[in-house]
């Protein structure tokens, strides 16, 4: 039978003692955590023969045992996962992958848990590394600590305790990593967010002004000027489609209730520059108070880009009308050009920058129509739910 103890030294550390009852001498077990000056005070009473210390039993034998039988674990791993796809689990291919590092991670930890990253490895191997040391001190830490409250703990509940700690620590760690990158992503992807739009503001400004110099005359109808002027557009589509990837894939829509028409009329403020340029008109209607539930980083440019793409489609001298209203369940922003570019059979050709609007719509579960009216007038109508599914 053996007798479970502890011992606390310099009214600090508490070291766990074992001892069989056919043995005069305890066995002392020495943690990583222990303070150096509890230890030497421990070292000076084990040169007594009362007290033996226990530091790190040698694990060569199950180590060779790991790496004789490797092939064969690897291969019933495979059949273990196959039976868990037929059982209607399937894993991702990483899972397969996952074995034959963990047996190697097992070896180096059965020769020495408590290694620290060496010096050139790798950011992924010294952070693993790292969170395993930091995993297994406080896996330690907390099962002595069970063990000085309880020291006659069964073994079957020591065992089950320390995989439950095991698999605690795990958890934590990682969640704790994945939360201090979503932060890192986060910081980076409002940086370059800013000098997206700042980007974007360059390029509408210079869109701006070689359309200006271009009514001045003084730059020529050319093969150059057309491609500088559509170069300048897909850039900007670009950096929109890249906003729209970004935001989804940081966390997903941000819910709130959205002022339709005030979206619209911030679009018509920041364009009214550049339809005045073009000799546009921009008609805001009457205020209609409609509400939507929607991400306002989405519609807020989309709105713009729906409006930017309907002064491109206008005619010079063209009247742009804005307005919004609830039809049913359904909130419309229907934005009605009276001369618009039309092909000579009267039908509207492609009509460009409305990739961000109809992404933007379709996450919403909305949709964008562009329509020919009679003469020589078109409409663009963006359509989105009042309230989305879920």
């Amino acid at each position: 039978m053996e007798v479970v103890g502890t011992t606390k030294v310099r009214n600090c550390c508490v070291f766990v003692w074992r001892q069989h009852e056919s043995s005069r001498q305890p066995q002392v077990s020495v943690r990583d955590y222990h303070c150096p000056a509890c230890v030497r005070e421990l070292s000076e009473m084990a040169k007594l023969p009362r007290v033996a210390l226990n530091g790190s039993v040698r694990m060569d034998r199950v180590r060779e045992v790991l790496q004789e039988k490797r092939s064969e674990l690897q291969d019933r791993w495979y059949r273990q996962l196959r039976a868990a796809a037929e059982a209607g689990f399937p894993l991702d291919q990483v899972t397969a992958q996952l074995l034959p590092q963990v047996l190697d991670a097992t070896h180096e930890a059965l020769e020495r848990r408590y290694r620290l990253p060496g010096p050139g490895m790798p950011p992924p191997a010294a952070g693993g590394r790292r969170a395993a040391v930091q995993g297994s001190l406080l896996a330690d830490f907390l099962f002595d600590a069970v063990l000085e409250q309880d020291p006659a703990l069964p073994v079957e509940e020591q065992r089950r305790l320390a995989n439950s700690l095991s698999h605690a620590a795990m958890e934590v760690l990682v969640r704790q990593t994945l939360e201090s990158e979503l932060e890192r992503r986060r910081r980076d992807g409002d940086r370059f967010t800013r000098l997206g739009h700042q980007l974007r503001n360059s390029m509408t400004a210079a869109q701006l002004a070689l359309g200006l110099l271009r009514q001045r005359g003084e730059v020529r109808e050319s093969r150059a000027g057309r491609l500088l002027e559509d170069s300048l557009a897909r850039l900007r589509a670009g950096l929109e489609d890249t906003f729209l990837d970004d935001l989804l894939s940081a966390g997903g829509l941000r819910l709130s209730r959205i002022k339709l028409d005030r979206f619209a009329a911030q679009a018509s403020g920041d364009t009214e520059l550049e339809a005045r340029e073009r000799g546009i008109h921009l008609v805001m209607g009457e205020p209609s108070k409609v509400e939507v539930t929607g991400d306002a980083r989405l519609m807020r440019p989309a709105v713009r880009a729906l409006v930017r793409a309907a002064i491109d489609l206008s005619r010079r001298g063209a009247t742009v009308r804005l307005q919004c209203a609830k039809r049913r369940q359904a909130a419309r922003l229907a934005v009605v050009i009276d001369r618009c570019r039309k092909r000579p059979d009267g039908r509207l050709g492609s009509v460009s920058g409305l990739a961000l609007v109809r992404r933007a719509a379709r996450v919403h579960g909305g949709e964008v129509k562009v329509r020919a009216t009679s003469g020589s007038g078109c409409s663009l109508t963006l359509e989105l739910p009042i309230h989305p599914d879920p």
